[in-house]
């Protein structure tokens, strides 16, 4: 079974993100204890303003990414910053809160995830939602369409 990903950030405060997993939990990370470690590497260093921070979106359905701020991978191209989702899931602690959803990771996919494992652009899963071609279904106070296999 795959680990717990992101499937959607419910809430961005002043350096906490708080977001919805896989796994139905919804959990909170603490990026104010690395404030030091971002000032200090060119990299992250952007991080330490929260206009920058705010920018935080889900990276292809899994992960937590700064798409305006970039750097050179070592082919050269241009890479946003990013974390690994296994570290982001094991250094946040869960929301008490009861489970706002529950996805089957089996047949249940955020649209985004359901657009990549089958090599699609995601502008071309939304429009089969929309237009009914796919099975999906919405959760209202999430403002999520999950894609059902």
């Amino acid at each position: 079974m795959r680990p717990p990903r992101i499937v959607k950030i419910i809430r961005i405060d002043p350096f906490w993100i708080t977001t919805l997993w896989t796994n139905g939990e919804v959990r909170l990370n603490d990026f104010s204890g690395k404030l030091a470690q971002f000032a200090a590497n060119a990299r992250w260093q952007k991080l330490t303003d929260f206009e920058e921070f705010r920018q935080v979106t889900v990276a292809e359905g899994d992960t937590l990414t700064w798409p305006n701020l970039q750097f050179p991978n070592t082919k050269g191209n241009l890479t946003p910053v990013a974390f690994d989702p296994d570290v982001l899931y094991a250094e946040s602690q869960p929301v008490d809160a009861p489970a706002v959803i529950e996805i089957d990771p089996e047949h249940e996919f955020t649209q985004a995830d359901y657009a990549r494992r089958n090599g699609l652009a995601p502008s071309k899963v939304r429009t089969w939602v929309r237009r009914g071609k796919l099975k999906s279904r919405y959760v209202p106070h999430l403002d999520l369409t999950l894609v059902v296999e």
